[in-house]
């Protein structure tokens, strides 16, 4: 070798030592091994919804000074388990000419909240459709939470905002008197007056922008009428039944029926005997033909079950508790529901709804 290539030695190895990083390489080294990388866990499949899309338990665990195992409960967490049930709305309901509707509002929320943490690990509070399904994969029972009557939104949208960021998911507007925001089926307000007020209805639109459910089983029909209307999302009736099985107001005429399914939205048959049947005390069976009216004349995936256990309710004879749903699911496939119907009556079609309701959610609501 010449002493000029011996010159040109360093730089030419240099030179080859960028080119080889250039490349994704070393000089004179073995490639680095290729790490593959590690698959996501297969989530464990979704098992069958079964929900009851309205109780008062909290009201009875408050009043009777009890917990959630206790026997006097309808819905107490024992019954639950041993009808499957894995979903339960509960409702802080408001009364009557209460004189603190918010703080009433706040104090059921909060209870609902120890009533969940005191479940051992059992329950779990949830407040969206993702949620939900994280929860029924682990087995535990998820619990939505309702504003049940308008009054408790003494300060408006800020009191809307204060117990949704609490955890509630589900809003309705009034229960059985009239509120500044929408008129209710025991006190319809007449002409003009009835219906929604504007208050009421920059509340829908609130409602919708927070991914609340719109709950509209204590509304006139007029207000009912235009939430469906106004919302951009499906609403429910969460405990409501077919007028034309039993003739009240608190029950949903045909066009309510249509209007509340044409939008996307879900009726909850509910246990109530007076609301089920009229003129002497309600069966089993009369919940069977309501449910099974209400899939006929709306659909399945339209249907679910409410059945306002806790509410100091005159339940039918054979249905006087959670643990008794099994017998009603099994009459409801005798009486000629198919699986898939079954399925989501049962809560799947639950499940479909506040889907819905969360994809038209504003961004970042």
């Amino acid at each position: 070798m010449t002493s000029s290539a011996r010159s040109l030695l360093p730089s030419l190895l240099l030179a080859a030592g960028l080119l080889a990083s250039a490349c994704g390489g070393t000089p004179a080294s073995s490639p680095e091994p290729v790490t593959e990388a590690t698959p996501e866990p297969t989530p464990p499949p979704l098992p069958d919804v079964i929900a009851d899309l309205h109780v008062d338990t909290i009201t009875q665990i408050i009043e009777q000074g009890v917990d959630w195992n206790s026997s006097r409960l309808e819905a107490s967490l024992p019954s639950l388990e041993a009808a499957g049930v894995n979903v339960i709305v509960q409702a802080a309901w408001i009364p009557r000419g209460v004189a603190n509707p918010r703080g009433e509002a706040l104090r059921k929320v909060n209870g609902i909240l120890n009533m969940v943490r005191r479940s051992r690990g059992k329950a779990a509070l949830v407040r969206g459709p993702g949620q939900l399904e994280a929860v029924l994969r682990q087995g535990r029972i998820a619990v939505v939470i309702a504003l049940e009557g308008g009054t408790a939104l003494a300060e408006g949208e800020a009191t809307l905002r204060e117990l949704a960021d609490l955890g509630v998911s589900m809003v309705g507007l009034t229960w059985t008197e009239p509120s500044a925001y929408a008129d209710s089926s025991a006190e319809p307000r007449a002409g003009a007056a009835g219906g929604l007020t504007e208050a009421g209805r920059a509340m829908v639109a609130l409602s919708n922008d927070l991914g609340l459910m719109l709950d509209v089983s204590h509304m006139s029909d007029a207000a009912t009428l235009q939430t469906v209307a106004l919302s951009r999302a499906p609403v429910l009736a969460s405990h409501s039944n077919a007028r034309a099985l039993a003739d009240v107001p608190r029950n949903l005429s045909p066009d309510l029926l249509t209007a509340i399914a044409d939008k996307g939205g879900l009726v909850g048959a509910m246990f109530h005997g007076p609301f089920v049947v009229k003129g002497r005390p309600a069966l089993r069976s009369d919940v069977v033909a309501q449910t099974l009216h209400l899939v006929r004349s709306i659909g399945a995936e339209h249907v679910g079950i409410g059945s306002d256990w806790d509410g100091i309710i005159q339940s039918p004879q054979g249905l006087e508790r959670s643990a008794r749903l099994t017998e009603l699911r099994q009459d409801l496939t005798a009486a000629g529901l198919s699986g898939d119907e079954l399925r989501m009556v049962n809560g799947a079609s639950f499940l479909r709804f506040w889907r819905a309701v969360e994809a038209a959610k504003a961004p970042g609501g």
